[in-house]
């Protein structure tokens, strides 16, 4: 894979615009230049078919089988082209030399040559572009092309041309082009493969810019829309102190700081304005710029807006600053006293400030600052009377009257809460007529050797503490006479009583662990001698109870005139704690990496630059390289060449954002292509940015995924076969209930017609017996055309498309039992219906429902002397479960499950009248709606129905 540089274009536009600037400050009377500059590609990628890998795909593809994954591939390989092709950072594409047209071309090249991709793939389109290069550039172009092919004799053939092409617009543009020629068997070249990239700004502006701008005397400095400093030449370091690396990014006020003017009015650059209205503006008067070094400069300025082409809004401004202290001597010799002036007033070791007659101080020094513990800052400009207490005003009011003040004593200090003693001088300031414009202050603080003596006793204390206090313990040897001093802390660490000791060196030996008693001596000698600046050691000592502890020891030798060691002495502490730590740490680490190779997934952490550390076996595994193989790859050589743009682009984002991903397919070392998840983190290691790459194997997951695409569209046939077949018994379910409404009633009524006939027309003829048989074969029929209306409401209830609406179902209710009621007057019930019951259902649907529950508890309690009748609701597991209950004749609940099937009865047609199918209508209505009923009852004690609607009701 090929990459160029990025080249950022708004860096060169912006120092192209400020060259402009510049010249129309310092050069008013010249003319103006144009300039315009056009974005730069950012990178681009070579996408380079391995011939090797393809046959190696193919086989694969061939065994595992063809037709489903080669489709996938050409679905895969067709996205990714067309995903390059619209990319408008470069220009990619494929040239036939035998049809002289291009196969592909990237679509963007119509902006710059104005002819339409498909223009350029008709046979004959390269004339277009060839037309456009000068002959100069196709002259050396030939040429580098035949002593390319003369040192490759074979095969394919790469380099890279830079050339001039004339734009749509007439216009010369510098292209860079990496250029691919491949040949036929023949050895003849047949096509050409390439990717261009514009780098007109590259080669006109980049060296004209930095030319221009190194030999500008003045200082010129360019800024963002932000204030942020985007440019800084050679004469901006010379003025300020600021060198170019550092200023660069930093805000303007961070490096330009500027002193107050005469009238203490704060000076500063009119940028805000200049980027407000896009027109130049200069200060009338020269500012007094104060340098890194804090040297106070005087500058003219001038200040312009940097504007794109065709856009009036400024994206920033160039400053140039002019130094102004040659062309004024009395300035020099002004700035030379006023140098002298603060270099006596802040060397001075007393207070110094200045103030004027609203009394606000306008001026302090270094040690003024200290006094109060205040920054210069915040003095300057504020109120006295708001600094001091009543004693000290007195002498700044005398010196504003002309005469000397004088205070001494004690003062409070506000801010701080401090009580200090100091002595007060003021004097007044006399403008050239004589006039008191303001005084002078020198403040001498006695607080300081109070404060000197206090600190001197308690460092005397705090030493004296500390030899007692300190965790380590002391220790002094005598190397001549092998005398040993032990501190009571050394004592205390060894787990001995005693307030000190004093042994012999041998003794000390002994109680050392004997692993370490050799590395001891020969450190020990080496300082002695001269070798080592200092002694330094970790080592293991026996304790009062005989365990061993870890220590370390540092000390430092005494020597004569001739370098012998006469006197060492040294501090030990106790390090058995962080001896742990470590040994834990490294016992923590060893883990780590036996669970980092134990991961069923590829690990591995990647450079900036791609290279690869860190690795586990598993990556080794799935790629079929070695540690030492990966270790001389980039991360992306991994990738298969399609993928590596995107790859290389979520490694930019994971640097960025923390964390990226893609799906993406790792290229083996034998050529396989295997589909991964690709995750990448960014991780701080060693104080570097890096990544931590993981790559696990989703070839399961891709297989699988197949599988279930297969299966979705087998699923998919079969419910439009289910569905063909559902909507032929919808039909034939019509077809029935058209016979049952026209067909079955048509008989019905000639039975009830004739039946009727013979009995009024013939009522002498017949018995009082016969007639009773004729009153019951009309109320069969009439029970007959009841069951064909009940059979035919059920059947338009299943097929009946649901109108949901808020329903109020207490309302509902009290219609269905007032109608109830005046069908029957004489009936005494008992009626409790809960207010307020509201729900979301198909209003007609419900109300048949409905009038199926309550009309047979009206039923079922006929034979009742009090009748009861109740309907209300309640909440179970956040659902509303309505209740339809009676104290009728109920019901046996071992029959509970037969109550809502078409034409089950509990009961027979001489105790309660009815054709068996109401129930399963209510049932029916409710499943619609997506809910449940059910029904508790006991024979002679009343039976209770409930439904919920499901999530509906809520």
């Amino acid at each position: 894979m090929k990459t160029f540089a990025p080249f950022n274009p708004f860096v060169v536009l912006g120092l192209v615009w400020g060259l402009w600037l510049v010249a129309q400050i310092l050069l008013p009377h010249a003319a103006g230049v144009a300039l315009t500059l056009l974005p730069v590609a950012i990178s681009w990628h070579w996408l380079r078919p391995d011939p090797q890998r393809g046959a190696s795909a193919s086989a694969t593809t061939e065994s595992s089988g063809p037709n489903t994954v080669q489709a996938a591939r050409a679905d895969t390989l067709a996205r990714d082209v067309d995903e390059a092709l619209a990319c408008r950072g470069h220009i990619l594409y494929r040239l036939d030399l035998r049809r002289k047209a291009y196969d592909y071309i990237s679509p963007n090249v119509e902006a710059l040559v104005g002819q339409a991709p498909a223009v350029l793939t008709d046979d004959g389109g390269w004339s277009h572009i060839q037309a456009r290069i000068p002959p100069a550039d196709a002259a050396h172009i030939r040429s580098r092309i035949r002593t390319a092919l003369s040192e490759t004799p074979t095969g394919p053939c790469d380099i890279e041309l830079e050339y001039r092409l004339r734009d749509a617009q007439g216009q010369t543009r510098w292209l860079r082009d990496s250029v691919r020629l491949v040949r036929d068997d023949s050895g003849r070249v047949c096509h050409t493969t390439g990717a261009a990239i514009e780098i007109t700004e590259t080669k006109t502006a980049e060296q004209r810019v930095l030319v221009t701008l190194r030999a500008i005397g003045d200082a010129v400095l360019a800024t963002d829309v932000e204030g942020r400093i985007t440019l800084f030449n050679p004469g901006a370091t010379a003025l300020t102190g600021w060198q170019e690396a550092e200023a660069v990014g930093r805000r303007l006020s961070e490096v330009l700081t500027f002193a107050p003017t005469v009238d203490h009015r704060p000076a500063a650059l009119p940028v805000d304005a200049v980027l407000k209205t896009g027109v130049v503006m200069r200060c009338p008067e020269a500012m007094m710029l104060i340098a890194r070094n804090g040297c106070r400069i005087p500058v003219l300025d001038s200040t312009a807006p940097i504007q794109m082409a065709g856009d009036p809004a400024p994206v920033g401004v160039v400053i140039v600053l002019r130094d102004e202290r040659a062309s004024s001597e009395s300035l020099r010799r002004l700035n030379e006293s006023e140098a002298r002036y603060r270099t006596l007033v802040e060397s001075s070791p007393v207070g110094i400030f200045h103030f004027d007659r609203e009394h606000h101080i306008t001026f302090v020094n270094s040690r003024f600052s200290d006094i109060l513990e205040r920054s210069a800052e915040q003095l300057i400009g504020l109120d006295l009377k708001t600094l001091a207490d009543e004693s000290v005003l007195p002498a700044v009011r005398a010196a504003l009257e002309g005469h000397q003040g004088r205070y001494e004593g004690p003062y409070h200090d506000r801010e701080s809460a401090r009580d200090i003693r100091f002595s007060i001088r003021t004097a007044p300031v006399f403008d050239t007529p004589g006039n008191v414009v303001g005084g002078v202050g020198i403040v001498e603080d006695y607080t300081a050797r109070y404060d000197a003596e206090r600190k001197l006793r308690e460092s005397e204390t705090r030493y004296a503490l500390a030899m007692r206090g300190t965790n380590e313990g002391l220790w002094d040897w005598n190397p001549l006479t092998m005398e040993l001093f032990l501190s009571s802390r050394l004592m205390a660490l060894l787990g001995e009583a005693a307030e000190s000791l004093r042994t012999t060196s041998d003794a000390w030996l002994a109680r050392m662990h004997p692993d370490d008693r050799d590395v001891y001596y020969l450190r020990m000698v080496a300082h002695l001698k001269g070798e080592t600046q200092h002694f330094e050691l970790e080592f293991r000592m026996a304790t009062h109870d005989g365990s061993y502890r870890w220590f370390r020891s540092r000390g430092i030798a005494q020597r004569d005139e001739q370098g012998n060691a006469y006197r060492m002495v040294g501090s030990m502490g106790d390090i058995t704690a962080r001896k742990r730590a470590e040994m834990q740490l490294t016992n923590e680490l060893a883990f780590s990496r036996t669970l980092v190779d134990s991961l069923p997934v590829g690990l591995c952490v990647a450079q900036r630059d791609g290279s690869l550390t860190l690795l586990n076996p598993y990556l080794c595994r799935i790629t079929g390289y070695t540690a030492d193989d990966l270790g001389a790859l980039a991360l992306t050589d991994l990738i298969i060449a399609e993928d590596r743009p995107v790859i290389q682009q979520r490694l930019e984002r994971a640097y960025d954002e923390g964390a990226a991903w893609a799906e993406t397919q790792v290229e083996s070392r034998d050529g396989r292509h295997l589909p991964v998840s690709f995750l990448a983190r960014r991780v701080t290691l060693h104080d570097v940015d890096q990544l931590l790459c993981i790559t696990t194997d989703i070839s399961e997951r891709k297989n699988a995924e197949q599988q279930m695409r297969n299966l979705n569209r087998e699923l998919e046939s079969r419910v439009t076969d289910r569905t063909a077949q559902l909507a032929a018994a919808v039909k034939e379910l019509e077809t029935f209930s058209y016979s049952v409404s026209h067909d079955l009633r048509s008989p019905l009524r000639a039975i009830d017609g004739y039946a009727r006939i013979i009995r009024d027309d013939y009522r002498e003829a017949f018995t009082q017996e016969a007639h009773v048989l004729f009153e019951r074969m009309l109320a069969a029929v009439a029970r007959m055309s009841d069951l064909i209306d009940d059979l035919l409401e059920l059947s338009h209830v299943s097929r009946r498309p649901l109108n949901r609406n808020a329903i109020d179902l207490s309302a509902m209710a009290e219609q269905v039992v007032e109608t109830l009621a005046q069908a029957k007057p004489t009936r005494q019930v008992s009626i409790h219906i809960d207010p307020g019951m509201t729900l979301f259902a198909d209003a007609k649907l419900l109300h048949i429902a409905i009038e199926n529950l309550l009309g047979n508890a009206w039923k079922f309690t006929a034979k009742v002397a009090d009748a009861e009748l109740r309907f209300f609701s309640f909440k179970e597991n956040k659902e509303a479960v309505f209740c339809v209950e009676d104290n009728g004749a109920g019901f046996d609940m071992r029959y509970a499950d037969k109550l809502f099937g078409p034409f089950q009865r509990l009961h027979t047609d001489r105790d309660f009248e009815g054709t068996g199918i109401g129930l399963a209508t209510v049932s029916r209505i409710i499943q619609r709606h997506g809910g449940r009923v059910w029904a508790e009852g006991e024979i002679n004690r009343g039976a209770r129905f409930y439904f919920t609607l499901g999530s509906i009701d809520k």
